[in-house]
């Protein structure tokens, strides 16, 4: 994974709302941000968002709802959580997460830098394009 950066870009600032998603579909959108060696996920859960299946991955995730309210499955436990309330996921732990209300929820996660999602941080001007023939 390329690690390198612009300096003269530094510092860049994006707002998050106004950035492409990486993922998007009916009541989900999510777009990430990208660090040296971090990634966060701002993502957007709406009541009309189909429940997922649970998922796990290789790494830890952290996660903090700003707004609105989510339940998630975590190892097959729900929890309930509340505007700024937090909860770690550890690596390999299935887990999922739903709008419980009619209000969108909007959720915070923060992950290593991931290779899956590393290409949709294209449009931070400070990081060289992960495949400049693209």
């Amino acid at each position: 994974m390329v690690r390198d950066y612009d300096r003269d870009a530094i510092p860049s600032v994006y707002n998050l709302q106004d950035a492409p998603a990486a993922r998007e579909g009916p009541g989900f959108r999510q777009v990430v941000f990208r660090g040296i060696d971090q990634l966060i996920g701002f993502t957007e859960i709406g009541p009309e968002r189909e429940a997922s299946p649970p998922h796990d991955h290789p790494f830890e995730q952290m996660n903090m709802l700003l707004d609105g309210e989510l339940d998630f499955l975590v190892d097959g436990e729900r929890v309930s959580l509340e505007r700024y309330d937090a909860v770690t996921i550890p690596p390999e732990v299935e887990h999922a997460s739903r709008a419980v209300s009619e209000e969108t929820a909007t959720l915070l996660a923060v992950w290593p830098l991931r290779e899956d999602r590393v290409d949709a941080t294209d449009y931070q001007r400070e990081f060289p394009t992960a495949n400049p023939d693209a």
